[in-house]
């Protein structure tokens, strides 16, 4: 999209802020807000000031750094109050385009490496989100007490004495059980209206409000991009219901865990280089392989927290053999 474009679009639909958006080193999503009419083409050529401190990426003496608007990378958020505006960013320093350290610009160099290797054309992923959906999430924290008390949509009584349906087993339930099906259905048809395709979403497995969303498949940029917006965007559906979406990967006790599921393929000039004649082909294997031979390094990003490794135990799909 060129400039006069996106300023064609703030125009049309009565946008009043932009908000550049950009990932942390630690994959948090932050925002800074600007009034639509102060944003300016000088803004995508050189981007918009800010302490590079406080996104994990530099020292104080090195803070300077920019967040560099793509315009390619739009999405009008209907959740805002006034109407706003979301554009993705890179983050680099001052006059050197998107650094090495940006998030987005990893992405764009494992592609590169991929290619440059003539090990592939392009790198897919679909991702699955599981969440759960808590009415209230009461800490305690006192000389004389520490604590977390937890209120689910189901699975017990909640604040108001409503009795909830059972908490386990609770895959794929439907109808009144499903609480968390309206929610759901609005942040997937937010998505849609973005233009993020969505392959179905349910009731997970977990009875105290486990849902998920599954995302379609793009190639590794565009699917990391979605998925900070997914999340990003069911969390403030949910505030906006007066509920709490929880990623943690294992917030209640012997229940299950959440997951951040990545069906993944490698495809060349002839499509999917996993597909083979009786199962996976032999890239398949070998990068199959990849990924068990790495895992204790890859265990560094995937299971980034102490609660992580709560999740990774016996019985509950998890990956720990």
């Amino acid at each position: 999209m060129t400039f006069a474009e996106f300023v064609a679009l703030l125009q049309e639909e009565r946008i009043r802020y932009v908000e550049l958006r950009a990932v942390d080193l630690s994959g948090r999503l932050r925002g800074l807000m600007i009034p639509a009419e102060a944003f300016s083409e000088e803004m995508i050529k050189e981007g918009v000031g800010v302490d590079g401190v406080h996104y994990g990426l530099a020292q104080t003496e090195e803070s300077d750094w920019v967040l560099l608007p793509d315009l390619d990378a739009v999405y009008l958020d209907p959740l805002r109050d006034p109407p706003a505006a979301i554009v993705l960013c890179d983050l680099g320093r001052p006059g050197e385009g998107p650094s090495p350290l940006s998030p987005r610009n990893v992405a764009r160099a494992a592609l590169r490496f991929l290619r440059d290797a003539g090990i592939a054309q392009d790198a897919k992923f679909s991702v699955e989100l599981e969440f759960y959906l808590f009415e209230e999430i009461q800490v305690s924290d006192t000389p004389l007490s520490q604590g977390v008390e937890i209120f689910p949509i189901e699975g017990q009584p909640g604040p108001t004495g409503d009795l909830l349906p059972p908490a386990f087993p609770a895959y794929h339930l439907s109808g009144p059980q499903d609480r968390g099906r309206a929610l759901r259905d609005r942040v997937v048809e937010i998505l849609t209206r973005w233009g993020i395709p969505v392959r179905y979403h349910h009731h997970e497995g977990g009875g105290y409000g486990q849902m998920e969303i599954e995302l379609g498949m793009a190639s590794l940029l565009q699917a990391a991009d979605w998925t900070v917006l997914a999340k990003d965007l069911i969390q403030r559906a949910a505030q906006e219901e007066g509920l709490i979406a929880c990623f943690l990967p294992k917030p209640l006790y012997n229940q299950p865990g959440n997951g951040l599921h990545l069906h993944q393929c490698l495809i060349g000039a002839d499509g999917n280089l996993f597909a083979g004649e009786e199962g996976l082909s032999e890239t398949g294997l070998a990068y199959v392989g990849g990924l068990l031979l790495h895992g204790r390094a890859l265990s560094a990003l995937v299971s980034p927290s102490t609660n992580s490794y709560r999740r990774l135990r016996p019985g509950f799909e998890a990956p720990v053999e």
